[in-house]
Formats: structure tokens, sequence, C-alpha cells
């Protein structure tokens, strides 16, 4: 078992990775500018193909005052293109990740125990749409989510709404598919326990509308498929994880 140095973590920002936070200034924890090269930046009409790069990228391997040792990968994604759109979205996904780059910034220069050990992302093309998924790993096992979607064509960001239309799909369609996904998820996974009302409180809140709603990401994956990134309400440990499923 680890020996722990004691620290701050701000679980609440962290636990909020893919709500919508406030922006965050720039060029704090030494995030370059997302400023769109200059071949784009004449117009958004362009040629050139919309690409994703590192705003931020550390990695490495580290070791705190009593010997606990990490390999840890902080990367935080940009737009690299002209628009609003891009800027807006450039500034939210460092609003969103910044916490928890600074926490392991700060962890490692006290030579304290690593919290957070992993700060990355991937990013999913299908046609004209670029789907960014980011994910924040804690040393306790809890990953957390944040995702934007990008037209490349128009230059514009994908919002929820206009998602879901891309799989002829309306609000109300797809929250009645995630509360059948979960359902079979709980049956396939939890049937042998007990209906007490415990369990009727993990299932009840997991498969509620209220949990597919704006703290449950939507992107699409290498294989075209809508996903969603709901909460799964726990029986041991946290409160609840967070969850990947497909839409098929």
């Amino acid at each position: 078992m680890k020996k722990w140095i004691p620290f701050i973590l701000l679980l609440g920002l962290l636990l909020s990775a893919c709500g919508m936070l406030s922006p965050a200034p720039e060029g704090s924890i030494g995030i370059s500018s997302p400023e769109p090269r200059a071949a784009e930046a004449a117009s958004a009409a362009t040629s050139v193909p919309v690409m994703v790069r590192d705003a931020l990228s550390e990695s490495g391997s580290y070791s705190d005052k009593v010997g606990n040792t990490w390999d840890y990968v902080l990367r935080i994604p940009m737009i690299d293109t002209a628009g609003q759109d891009a800027a807006r979205l450039n500034r939210e996904l460092i609003a969103a990740l910044e916490p928890a780059v600074k926490n392991a910034q700060t962890s490692i220069a006290g030579g304290n125990s690593l919290v957070v050990t992993r700060v990355d992302y991937t990013v999913y093309r299908n046609g004209d749409l670029i789907s960014i998924l980011c994910e924040t790993d804690t040393d306790w096992g809890f990953e957390s989510y944040y995702a934007v979607n990008f037209d490349a064509s128009t230059h514009s960001e994908v919002n929820r709404t206009q998602l879901l239309q891309r799989f002829d799909m309306t609000e109300e369609a797809f929250e009645a598919k995630a509360a059948e996904l979960v359902e079979a998820f709980f049956q396939e996974h939890f049937s042998t326990f007990p209906r007490d009302a415990f369990y009727r409180d993990r299932h009840d809140r997991s498969v509620d509308a209220q949990n597919f709603k704006e703290d449950c990401c939507l992107f699409v994956n290498e294989q075209g498929q809508l996903c969603m990134i709901p909460k799964l309400y726990s029986f041991a440990g946290g409160d609840y994880k967070y969850q990947i499923f497909a839409l098929d």
C-alpha cells in the first residue's frame, strides 16, 4: 500500500470534468496560446485540414518524498484553426483540464504523492466531424471525462442537439435509449444483488433522465458510433463512476 503525503485535492473540479466550466486565464500553466495558423486565419473556408495538437504536453516518471513512483502524462489539446468556435472551445478545454494538470504539477514541485496521474486525450475523425475525448485519471482509479465535437468543414462546434440530429435522434429518443442501455448493464452485472432500498437508489439514479443530460459527455468513436458517458451509481467505493456506452 502506498504511503501518502498530505495533499489538497480540488475533487469537485475533477468530478465536474464533463460539465460546463468557466474559461481559465491562458498561459497560467505554460499552455501555448491557442492561435490559429496563419494559412487558416485568412479564411474559415480553407482547404487546409483542421488539426488537433497539444496546447500543453508533459510526461515522465516521478517519485515522491517517501519513495512512491508513478508514470504520468499531462496533455491538453487545442483545435488548430481559425474561428470563434475553435477559440472558445480551446478556452473551455483549458478550463476543464487545467485544475487536474495544476494538481499534478503542484504535487511534483512539492515532492508530494501524485493524485492525478494522467490527463490525456484521443481524437476521433468521422468525415468532417472531429470528436476530442479527454480523460483524467487518478491514483485511486477514478476517471472523469470531457468531450468536444467540431465540424471541420464549417469550422464550428457541433453541439449536443446537432450531434444527436446527425444520428436522427431527438433528445427524448436519446434519453430513452440511454436508459435502456444502462438498464441492460444493471441486469447483466448486478442481477444477483438484493433488490433492497440501496439497490433501487443506485439503479433509479443511474437510469433517471437527468443522468443523461448536462453531465453526460457525447462523442463519436472510431467506428462512427455515437457514444455517451453517464454516471453509474456504485454499490461500493465512490458514489459513482463514469461508464462509456456506444449507442448501436
